[in-house]
């Protein structure tokens, strides 16, 4: 015998105390005993207790099943109903909800008194009882229509309302299908009409109304305490309002004249002459003046062009002008804009489907598509049936859905995959050469790359082979390059013609890097020696690291330190550095005992190794940073702010944007200061040199009135 853990504590009586009841389980039945192990209800039920899982007692009172079904019965053993519902729940007083099914597709809810009696009839496909009302829902088609009753059933509100909702103080939000809400009693008196957006829970008597994106604060009687013109409201535990203004953002010249102001959470360019707005999760645009252009009412607008947006609302991709006028509905769960034709997804019945528009909103594919790719520069490539093609521009089947995938595309052919083997076709989708089991590599010529085994060919499309080689090719527009491991590098043009440069007295290398400046790295034995372009040995392999030549200097190692030699193999810099870098601009970024500076040419500190780390701030110079904070040396290598902000960035040629203590300033490169640190967010805009600066709003204490 095993004992459920769940104690139910029942009443408390003048003259007996306090009963506890518990739940216990033999034979696989349950049944009720009492805190003196006296058992009440024996072990004779599948359930005892509510369909939902829990256990309690109304009075003597609680729910049972037998089978698949649920009743009612008392502590006496008297069944005050048959177990004929498929569920029952408690929800608080002295009712309990049913329902019954109906058919596989419809289940009806009511409510039963502690007698039985159904006092609320099993009509609604919703029903939740509080406190001495219930809030009731049928399905009216796509519908959802909701209604308030009492325990009776006496209509209180008709069941014709989008939503509906219990607020405390006996008070209700009841939302029309327009979307607006009104302030109900439980009466059904209206303390306000529908012209709000929603209505919070009553707080010690006051709720915080939405109108828009602003937020004021009513009593229960549906007087305006506090009007809607706050961003955000808090009611605190001891009933203290307080509210704050929306925050502020501004369009600011270099001399901080205010040229427009806005109020928004967020502001953020969406394209050269308009800006995105977002208030509340919404957004908006507008243009450079701050002039309303698109309605706050997106949950998402891409960027701005050619004067067409991307937008969601409603968890729907559409295509709108930033006149406000739509190209393409919302409908769409996915929507991408590629030049003047746009790729859309939808879902319809569990399918996916893809279609192609232009971007005046006239459909250009005839037939959709499992999937439509981005365009390549000759066609958008398409899959339907599991099979591949490719359509064009204007929307025709270029190349038919019959081919197992895409390999490759170039400007004249298309390799492609065909029942398990590989061909090429022209770009009007006619067979080139002809499917092969062979892998094969489009070139920028009338040839192509047959790969067999290890075994590389190049051949004509007349099946004659223009060269061959068991080592890679590196493919560019008008040669291949092969580079063997021997030092050996050819170059070979298209009709298979090769020049050899065999590096001299350099026997044979492990490794050949990228050539630069005309000199190529090897590494022969473990050292480090350079070639020229002709694979002639012109520094010897004497080095245990190296690095690209650039600007006439490349990084060596020796004895485990790093210096850089020149092209001539003449050390200029010696090597008592400990990481490597590649001048740019003659000047690189090294580093000493962990610590790094700037060094030019020939070997010159221009900032002493004393910053925890450098880098390049575009082409105008270098971030310094040491202990977290960051600074800005010139593209000579001259420090002009000294480490002490948290961050630093561009904001033209001219100016820095800085950040310290969570707020921003404006500083010129040489460090003097513009706008000071007391934004809390600053934006450049390099189309016309101006700034965003924002300003979030302090809370202020509300006098309800």
């Amino acid at each position: 015998m095993t004992r459920l853990a769940l104690l139910i504590l029942l009443f408390t009586s003048p003259a007996h105390g306090a009963i506890v009841y518990e739940r216990f389980e033999q034979n696989g039945k349950i049944g009720i005993r009492d805190d003196q192990g006296q058992i009440v209800l024996p072990a004779a039920f599948d359930a005892l207790g509510w369909s939902d899982g829990s256990f309690s007692l109304i009075g003597q009172i609680t729910g049972y099943r037998q089978g698949e079904r649920w009743g009612l019965l008392n502590l006496k053993k008297e069944f005050i109903t048959k177990s004929e519902y498929e569920s029952l729940t408690y929800s608080g007083g002295d009712r309990v909800i049913v329902s019954r099914q109906l058919n596989p597709h419809a289940r009806k809810f009511g409510s039963l008194n502690l007698k039985g009696e159904l006092t609320i009839p099993m009509w609604y496909d919703e029903l939740i009882i509080h406190d001495l009302r219930a809030i009731v829902m049928i399905k009216n088609g796509p519908r959802y229509e909701y209604g308030l009753i009492d325990l009776n059933n006496r209509t209180i509100l008709p069941l014709k309302y989008k939503r509906l909702m219990p607020l405390g103080t006996l008070r209700y939000a009841v939302q029309e299908f327009s979307g607006k809400t009104a302030l109900c009693s439980e009466e059904g008196k209206w303390a306000t009409g529908f012209e709000l957006d929603s209505i919070s829970a009553f707080r010690y008597g006051h709720a915080i109304i939405h109108k828009g994106w602003q937020q004021g604060v009513i009593d229960r009687t549906g007087e305006i305490k506090a009007e809607p013109r706050y961003r955000e409201i808090q009611i605190d535990e001891s009933g203290v309002a307080r509210g704050r203004k929306a925050d502020v953002w501004k369009l600011i010249d270099l001399q901080q004249r205010d040229l427009q102001r806005i109020e928004a959470d967020e502001l953020a360019s969406a394209g050269t002459g308009y800006n995105r707005v977002t208030i509340n999760g919404k957004s908006a645009l507008v243009d450079a003046a701050f002039n309303a252009l698109l309605p706050l009412k997106y949950d998402y607008l891409g960027p701005v062009v050619n004067r067409i947006v991307v937008a969601r609302k409603d968890g729907a991709y559409g295509l709108v002008r930033v006149d406000g006028s739509e190209i393409l509905p919302f409908v769409f769960d996915s929507l991408i804009v590629s030049g003047y034709r746009v790729r859309v997804r939808t879902k319809q019945a569990g399918m996916i489907r893809w279609d192609l528009y232009d971007t005046v909103g006239v459909r250009k594919t005839p037939t959709s598509y499992d999937w439509i790719g981005p365009y390549n520069g000759k066609f958008f490539p398409v899959a339907r049936n599991g099979f591949h093609g490719g359509v064009g521009p204007l929307g025709q089947e270029q190349i038919a859905c019959v081919y197992d995938s895409i390999v490759e595309v170039n400007d004249s052919y298309v390799a492609v995959r065909f029942k398990g083997k590989v061909g090429i076709i022209t770009l009007e989708d006619r067979w080139k050469l002809m499917p092969q089991a062979s892998p094969v590599r489009l070139l920028p010529a009338e040839c192509y790359i047959e790969v067999l085994d290890t075994l590389r060919m190049v051949k004509d499309f007349e099946g004659q082979i223009l060269y061959f080689t068991d080592q890679p090719l590196e493919i560019f527009a008008d040669y291949l390059i092969e580079r063997r491991s021997d030092g050996l590098v050819r170059e070979i043009n298209y009709q298979g013609q090769s020049v050899t440069r065999q590096p001299a007295s350099i026997g044979s290398s492990e490794q050949v890097f990228r050539e630069s400046e005309g000199l190529t790295a090897i590494r022969r034995d473990g050292k480090y020696g350079f070639v020229d372009s002709r694979g002639r040995l012109l520094i010897a392999n004497r080095y245990e690291g190296a690095g690209d030549f650039k600007e006439g200097r490349a990084p060596v190692r020796l004895l485990g330190k790093w210096g850089y030699i020149d092209v001539h193999d003449q050390i200029v810099i010696q090597p008592t550095l400990d990481t490597r870098s590649s001048f740019e601009r003659g000047i690189a970024i090294v580093q000493r005992s962990g610590k790094s500076g700037l060094m030019d040419r020939d070997g010159t500190l221009l900032l002493e190794t004393r910053y925890d780390s450098i880098r390049r701030f575009g082409d105008d110079g270098f971030i310094l940073y040491r202990e977290s904070l960051a600074g800005l040396a010139d593209e000579n290598g001259r420090e002009l702010i000294e480490p002490r902000f948290e961050q630093v960035t561009k904001a033209g040629r001219e100016h820095v944007i800085v950040k310290q203590n969570e707020k921003f300033g404006l500083l010129t490169v040489d460090g003097l200061s513009v706008f000071p640190l007391r934004y809390d967010r600053l934006i450049y805009l390099p189309e016309s040199g101006l700034f965003f600066v924002h300003q979030r709003t302090d809370w202020e204490p509300l006098a309800l009135k």
